[in-house]
């Protein structure tokens, strides 16, 4: 028997799905039983998106920073879909990826998203997303892939915006490009205006 020693910092620089195994053999080994997560009824219907629609959220966001990179957060292509054709994402993970120090930052954030998108779609009872109560954000598969696509298609163009900016600009020190919100609002797809 071999055993090892990981400090908290280890585990939680450990990728998401070595987490969640560890999380399973403490479980295991604790003889705690793996109970799925139930899903709080949300007051609002989960919907799933295409990209007309998350395009249109993200016009109606494009003026909040930490909103959008919750946002580009759903699209994350390492989660895995369940045979229900779900994603959930955990909101600890979210506010990381996102540089939000609180996961009241990342739920307000996602509030707002589906605010957005009942605003663009003139649907009351839609959302975007939901939450469970063992912290994760549920997403439709169709909606992740959606905002993946329309993120991979705004990180394309944006060399080029960036390319025709004067020397330096929206470049750091290093010369690597920066997608920052100048430079993917002046790219987006759609006509969507670069302006407030």
């Amino acid at each position: 028997m071999v055993g090892i020693t990981l400090s908290p910092e280890q585990i939680r620089q450990a990728p998401p799905e070595v987490r969640r195994w560890l999380e399973q053999q403490i479980a295991a080994t604790l003889g705690l039983q793996p109970h799925p997560s139930p899903v709080v009824e949300p007051q609002h219907r989960l919907i799933g998106c295409g990209p007309a629609e998350v395009r249109a959220v993200l016009a109606q966001i494009r003026g909040a920073l930490p909103v959008v990179n919750v946002f580009f957060e759903l699209g994350r292509e390492n989660a895995v879909a369940s045979a229900r054709g779900l994603r959930a994402l955990r909101l600890d993970e979210i506010g990381r990826a996102a540089r939000l120090q609180s996961v009241d930052q990342v739920i307000a954030c996602l509030e707002a998203i589906d605010a957005a998108l009942r605003r663009a779609t003139g649907t009351e009872d839609a959302a975007m997303t939901g939450l469970d109560s063992a912290g994760h954000c549920i997403v439709a598969d169709q909606t992740a892939r959606s905002i993946l696509a329309l993120w991979q298609e705004i990180a394309a163009a944006q060399p080029a915006a960036a390319a025709s900016e004067p020397h330096g600009a929206g470049m750091p020190a290093d010369g690597a490009p920066v997608l920052s919100s100048r430079h993917y609002a002046a790219t987006l797809p759609g006509g969507i205006p670069a302006g407030g």
